[in-house]
């Protein structure tokens, strides 16, 4: 019986061996699909960090576009600084304040003259306007 079991083992172990064989066998080939997978899915990362809106190119026109707004935004920061000087000098200083009534429209005090002269030339034989020779000057109520 022991002679038995003994072969019985050894048929056993013959077995495994042909087995572990066959499996080892096996590797290198399931070594090179598990290879060819990595390249392949590294293949799609690269490529993928690489094109599409969310990648390198266009993380290089976003940041293209970012300076373009900063710049943009400093341009009207400067702007609105400057208009609420204005705003506060027409608010505050009434010499401001008559200053631009009078440049932008034109208004006189009582008694004053205003001439304006036109670039119309007068050997052409244009005639100036009532308007361009400033007799009827609007005045302030």
């Amino acid at each position: 019986m022991r002679g038995m079991l003994r072969e019985g083992l050894q048929t056993r172990f013959q077995e495994m061996a042909r087995a572990l064989r066959q499996v080892v066998g096996r590797a290198p080939r399931g070594e090179y699909v598990l290879w060819s997978l990595f390249l392949g899915l590294a293949c799609v990362f690269l490529w993928s960090a690489f094109s599409g809106p969310q990648g390198a190119v266009g993380f290089l026109k976003l940041r293209g576009s970012l300076r373009q707004l900063e710049a943009e935004n400093r341009g009207l920061l400067l702007q609105n600084q400057a208009l609420e000087k204005e705003v506060y000098l027409l608010r505050n200083s009434p010499a401001y304040m008559e200053k631009v009534a009078r440049e932008e429209y034109g208004y006189t005090h009582e008694g004053e003259k205003v001439y304006t002269f036109s670039d119309a030339d007068p050997a052409a034989g244009e005639k100036a306007t009532e308007e361009e020779i400033g007799e009827k000057v609007p005045t302030p109520p």
